[in-house]
């Protein structure tokens, strides 16, 4: 691998002003230097110089080169960062300039592969970047950067520490039983093993949290056909991503997208409107919706306000109250008439009720504040320690039960 120097477009592959391709490797300078201008072997690290690619006679473009010197630079090896126009074209034949020259096309995360390997970034930092990268939300991005920052490895180190100090303590006891060179009274031990066993305890609870910042609450949007929950999908998102229409059974397949409300990360799901119906395709879609709802972690339980009969369908009733999720009852177009009071034996079904017209977006910031309620991700800024994944948690979760065993 270290023989090898590889290029990459690291800017999205799309008409733009600016454009960057990094080289990493043993042989980036010099891979650079036979399509630039300027020579690179004297340059300093961290220095940026302007010149322009050249293939043979002709100039391709006028750019700035950035030098990073191994092992000062995010791989650890020598780094070349090539700032040029943007765009498909261009920017595709100066990487193909640089592999003809010397370079191959790097993989997927390869440069962060290469940090991670020459001791750069541990992998919680290497995920942590990756999920930076994919955020879609405040909360996540920040998330992503605590990690990155060494919040959870500094919090992992620390544990893994004490469980060396732990470790040293017992082996030296021991291979010398006649020393007295360290207290190995049992109590002692069986604190400090305790105390890591609830350090890592706290670390396993934050993971609900910390997955549903990254990954987002399922929430679907269910009701009978017409209650405005298409509109409703919409109004959420900001733009007219569902058909709305005054036709019942407008929508007959799950529509998934996300947003953010309320500081919360959602995974929406559109779904079709559960009657009795004829039309085959709507019964599929009907049956996908029942299916949602059981997987669901937030149901948005939409109620048309000018309908006479909210509570009707038994069928939708029944699969909604045997789900697990939190649920919201939702009174839909109060923009044309009035929402009803419900009985106590109807509240008891739902942890909170919201009126609102999708339609006119009153009474959306009081559903935004109530999902926040509902899922306070306690997130605490930048110094927050949160697990994110499944594999961090897996982890933790073996480490804990062999401390267990100890105990």
């Amino acid at each position: 691998m270290k023989n090898e120097t590889i290029a990459a477009l690291s800017t999205a592959p799309f008409k733009a002003a600016i454009g960057v391709i990094r080289v990493s490797g043993e042989e980036a300078l010099k891979v650079v230097g036979k399509i630039f201008s300027r020579d690179l072997c004297e340059v300093a690290s961290s220095s940026v110089i302007h010149g322009n690619i050249v293939d043979g006679n002709e100039t391709v473009d006028d750019v700035l080169v950035s030098v990073f010197r191994a092992p000062r630079s995010f791989t650890g090896e020598d780094i070349v960062e090539i700032s040029c126009h943007g765009g498909v074209y261009n920017c595709s034949r100066i990487l193909r300039l640089l592999i003809k020259n010397g370079a191959r096309q790097a993989k997927n995360g390869e440069f962060t592969k290469r940090a991670f390997l020459n001791g750069k970034l541990d992998l919680l930092k290497a995920e942590a970047i990756i999920d930076l990268i994919d955020s879609e939300t405040k909360a996540e991005a920040r998330a992503a950067v605590s990690r990155m920052k060494g919040s959870l490895s500094d919090k992992i180190n620390s544990i893994r520490d004490g469980l060396i100090n732990i470790s040293a303590q017992l082996l030296a006891f021991i291979d010398y039983p006649d020393e007295d060179i360290v207290d190995t009274d049992p109590e002692t031990l069986r604190e400090q093993i305790t105390c890591s066993y609830s350090q890592i305890e706290k670390l396993l609870k934050s993971y609900d949290s910390g997955r549903l910042i990254r990954e987002g609450v399922k929430t679907v949007i269910a009701g009978k056909p017409n209650v405005g929950k298409s509109m409703l999908m919409n109004r959420i998102l900001g733009e007219d991503r569902c058909i709305v229409t005054s036709v019942a059974g407008t929508t007959r397949d799950v529509i998934e997208a996300s947003a953010e409300l309320g500081g919360v990360k959602l995974r929406l799901f559109d779904t079709a409107g559960v009657r009795d119906a004829d039309d085959e395709v709507e019964k599929i879609g009907v049956e996908k919706t029942l299916g949602k709802i059981g997987e669901a972690e937030l149901i948005l339980c939409v109620f048309d306000v000018s309908d006479s009969e909210l509570f009707d369908d038994e069928e939708l009733s029944a699969a909604i109250m045997a789900s697990d999720a939190k649920k919201i009852a939702v009174f839909n177009k109060t923009d044309i008439a009035t929402a009803p009071n419900m009985t106590d034996e109807e509240l008891s079904k739902f942890n909170v009720k919201v009126n609102i017209s999708a339609k006119t977006g009153d009474g959306m910031d009081l559903l935004e504040k109530e999902i926040a309620n509902i899922f306070p991700l306690g997130y605490e800024g930048e110094e927050s320690v949160m697990l994110s994944n499944v594999r961090q948690y897996e982890c933790l979760v073996a480490a804990q039960n062999e401390l267990s065993h100890a105990l």
